[in-house]
């Protein structure tokens, strides 16, 4: 027996250096936009996630250094505990008057909000129904919460069915859970379909909004607005970056 409990690290590293699949950060040189300055070269950024080019937008930069300048750089502990500044509030209430939802709840990233919203549903004696290609913030979620996990076939209604059917009546709750926008491959989630499923078995239906808000709906709300389903019960995640613009809120609500 090897000695040395860390061994297999450098082990593995090796087996994804052969593998070709080894990254490491790149160093970027200019401000945030679609272009990036990257060893000395110029090159087009097809890898950010700065879909309206709010990044490196003046506005939204001067309005950072003011709010520091008021409310310093960290809430410096838990919210509940700690308290929040005002600055949250609004941010929150203006995503809940865009979305047309009862209230809204900001996160430090979409990835935590899907980690913290979907652990807070559901636990061991519960059961998610999730798309097989969810983004894996979703699929995360779902294990961390303690849930049996279920996967039913990418937007096939007929599999998510059965897998209801079959097994819907064993647990205390139910989740779905689906991007509305699917982030590898574009296409949408028959979100009017799957909230009718949720009526029939007794299910909740949690729907990651982060590549529709902005994009999709008359007021660039998601997919929830452009499938007319504003209103319906259901739990909506977004990235807030994609809805200052909308709403001309400041950065640096989700800094502090």
């Amino acid at each position: 027996m090897n000695s040395d409990p860390y061994a297999w690290i450098e082990k593995s590293l090796d087996t994804i250096r052969r593998a070709h699949w080894y990254r490491s950060p790149q160093k970027i040189d200019n401000c945030p936009g679609p272009t990036v300055q990257l060893a000395g070269r110029k090159l087009i950024n097809f890898a950010s996630n700065d879909y309206l080019g709010l990044a490196g937008d003046q506005r939204l930069i001067q309005a950072a250094i003011a709010a520091t300048q008021e409310f310093g750089t960290g809430a410096t502990g838990s919210r509940l505990i700690g308290g929040h500044r005002d600055l949250h509030r609004q941010l929150e209430k203006a995503i809940a008057k865009l979305k047309q939802t009862e209230d809204a709840l900001v996160f430090s990233s979409g990835y935590l909000a899907n980690l913290g919203a979907i652990a807070s549903l559901v636990g061991k004696r519960d059961l998610i129904l999730s798309d097989q290609y969810n983004h894996s913030s979703l699929k995360n979620g779902a294990v961390l919460s303690g849930a049996t996990v279920l996967d039913y076939s990418h937007c096939n209604l007929n599999n998510l069915t059965a897998k209801l059917e079959q097994n819907r009546t064993n647990y205390r709750k139910c989740l779905i859970v689906t991007d509305s926008v699917f982030s590898m491959d574009g296409d949408l989630c028959r979100l009017p379909q799957l909230l009718g499923l949720a009526r029939q078995f007794n299910c909740m239906v949690l729907v990651d909004e982060a590549h529709a808000t902005g994009v999709f709906g008359a007021s660039g709300a998601g997919c929830v607005e452009h499938f007319g389903c504003t209103g319906e019960a259901l739990i909506q995640v977004a990235l807030s970056a994609k809805l200052w613009e909308v709403w001309e809120v400041t950065l640096p609500a989700l800094l502090l």
